[in-house]
């Protein structure tokens, strides 16, 4: 059932029109009819807009949301990531409250802009993390805050899915827009998780990825906080377990990445027992509907936003010094010198 807003709903514009938006926005919206009813879609594509907008029953579409900024009360910014800062430093400058796709920008740096932008401007900007919200991971951070199983001692992380997402831009594979790939993709999630787990930014040991200069494939990122040590391993190339692991001084908990709903906990008897965790949520478009109702709500000034943009600067802190540091796998296959042939 659709949420009743108690407030006058406001005017949204959905700038993107791509996979995320079709996927995840797009349908998190139409549960709003209020909203969707003066919903305006933003695409330089026309005819990638008005297929969105048949689609969910949208009734207006503009190439730029500048045709729109002196209507909008809010916005979706779901675009390729290096235009994340540019449009929302825009968009929040003005007054327009936002809410950002992940990672929130493509630096640090940029990330605190956009924070102390809306800090100036008394406006929301909330981050579409939404893996804070799976009831598995709320478990794991509740445990660890709790102490049930002592101070954590060591963190496994893998996540390896062979690349498959509909892309509508290409900008994944863009060595002119960005030269990062499951790093700050699917990394973007890992590390914020991570962070949010820990209570701050880790301490880089490794960075390794497969990278000649372009988008990394595939990364291992070891680390260290305040006793507890932790390897993160991510590929696009290969299809391998999403599994997680945190191992405590008392027990362990681990579990499958994308199953939400239950965790497999060890306490000092060393029995396993899988836990199921209640949760509103049963579709990963659910999840969606939960992270935009609190934004229109956030907007209304009814409730604070899930994840506020400043919640996610260690995580992207930290991605970027990943970077920085990294350095290529050892791939002899590659490195072997020319034969020189009579030369």
């Amino acid at each position: 059932m659709p949420e009743h807003l108690s407030t006058k709903p406001p005017t949204i514009a959905c700038i993107g029109c791509g996979a995320i938006a079709e996927r995840y926005y797009l349908p998190a919206l139409a549960r709003h009819p209020s909203v969707l009813e003066k919903l305006i879609l933003v695409d330089r594509d026309d005819a990638r807009a008005r297929a969105m907008a048949d689609q969910f029953n949208v009734k207006r579409w503009v190439p730029d949301y500048h045709a729109a900024l002196d209507e909008i009360d809010a916005a979706i910014v779901a675009l390729p990531t290096n235009l994340h800062h540019p449009v929302s430093m825009d968009l929040l400058t003005r007054g327009v409250h936002v809410l950002c796709e992940k990672p929130l920008a493509e630096s640090a740096d940029k990330a605190r802009e956009m924070v102390e932008a809306a800090g100036k401007a008394g406006v929301v900007l909330a981050a579409n993390y939404q893996q804070r919200l799976f009831a598995s991971f709320i478990k794991v951070k509740q445990l660890l805050d709790d102490g049930t199983l002592g101070k954590p001692r060591a963190i496994t992380y893998r996540v390896g899915e062979v690349f498959a997402w509909p892309t509508v831009s290409g900008f994944y594979f863009n060595a002119q827009t960005s030269a990062r790939g499951i790093l700050r993709d699917r990394g973007a999630h890992v590390l914020d998780i991570i962070c949010w787990w820990l209570g701050g930014k880790p301490t880089l040991i490794v960075s390794q990825n497969d990278s000649f200069g372009g988008s990394e494939a595939v990364a291992c990122v070891q680390f260290e906080h305040d006793g507890c040590t932790g390897e993160v391993k991510l590929s696009w190339l290969s299809k391998f377990p999403c599994w997680y692991e945190v191992a405590c001084e008392r027990g362990a908990v681990e579990g499958d990445v994308y199953d939400y709903r239950s965790i497999l906990l060890q306490t000092g008897s060393g029995r396993q027992r899988r836990l199921a965790l209640p949760t509103r949520e049963k579709l990963y478009t659910d999840i969606a509907y939960r992270i935009v109702g609190n934004f229109v709500r956030a907007v209304a000034g009814q409730e604070a936003p899930i994840v506020p943009g400043a919640d996610v600067l260690n995580s992207i802190e930290f991605t970027d010094e990943c970077y920085a540091a990294a350095t290529r796998f050892d791939l002899p296959w590659y490195d072997i010198p020319e034969v020189q042939h009579g030369r």
